[in-house]
């Protein structure tokens, strides 16, 4: 794996990522999740959403009161707008007896913006060219030859 496919690689997920987060926020304003629960951590908080959509249940005021449920309404409405401008984004999935709640948070709820990367990915690789070029005396040019691509730069 070189660089330049590692790279590529961190695009797919960003983009992966940017598509959940807006698919996120399309069913906050559809009505299909609503906010849940919130999780305090250390130093901030997590947003938990559900709703009928992924098992669970949409949250509305006890009796019926229109100006809760108003309330609720509101709050999805600014998640999804700090979802779509990138302010949070979704950071995990909670599994529950039958349902599932997704836990988005943030730097303005005093978490770190979760960052896509392939530390693994990049070590890996170049774990495996330091050990492929100090113990085997392999020709660059068969790796080229054999892809058809000049990706494996064993130097």
């Amino acid at each position: 794996m070189c660089q330049t496919t590692i790279e590529k690689e961190y695009q797919v997920i960003a983009t992966l990522q940017r598509d959940l987060n807006l698919s996120i926020a399309f069913l906050l304003l559809s009505g299909q999740i609503t906010i849940r629960g919130i999780i305090v951590t250390p130093g901030g908080f997590t947003i938990t959403l559900s709703g009928p959509i992924i098992g669970g249940s949409r949250t509305e005021s006890r009796n019926g009161n229109i100006a809760t449920n108003t309330i609720i309404d509101l709050i999805d409405v600014i998640i999804s707008i700090l979802l779509i401008i990138d302010e949070i984004r979704l950071i995990g999935v909670l599994v529950g007896p039958g349902r599932l709640s997704l836990t988005v948070s943030g730097p303005i709820f005093g978490e770190p913006l979760n960052e896509p990367s392939l530390p693994i990915a990049r070590e890996n690789y170049q774990f495996f060219r330091k050990m492929v070029s100090e113990h085997f005396d392999i020709d660059p040019k068969f790796f080229r030859n054999l892809k058809g691509t000049d990706q494996y730069d064993f130097k």
